[in-house]
């Protein structure tokens, strides 16, 4: 089985846990055997205006979208 997922980290500091571990302790704790997770792209990335948005060139610097 393969899974793809979409975080948009949306606040000014950086994350206190890493998504893959969430991830992976979230799908160990429901029964599953995880292998590697992989990550494209850091927290602080430019992101869309909206969340959830067209991840196109008009994303914005991440300090002008965060709360």
């Amino acid at each position: 089985m393969k899974l793809k997922i979409n975080f948009e980290w949306r606040k000014k500091d950086e994350p206190e846990l890493d998504p893959e571990f969430l991830v992976k302790t979230a799908l160990k704790a429901a029964g599953y055997t995880v292998g590697h997770i992989q990550i494209q792209g850091v927290w602080d990335e430019d992101k869309p205006a909206m969340p959830q948005g067209p991840w196109d060139e008009t994303r914005l610097p991440h300090e002008e979208i965060a709360k």
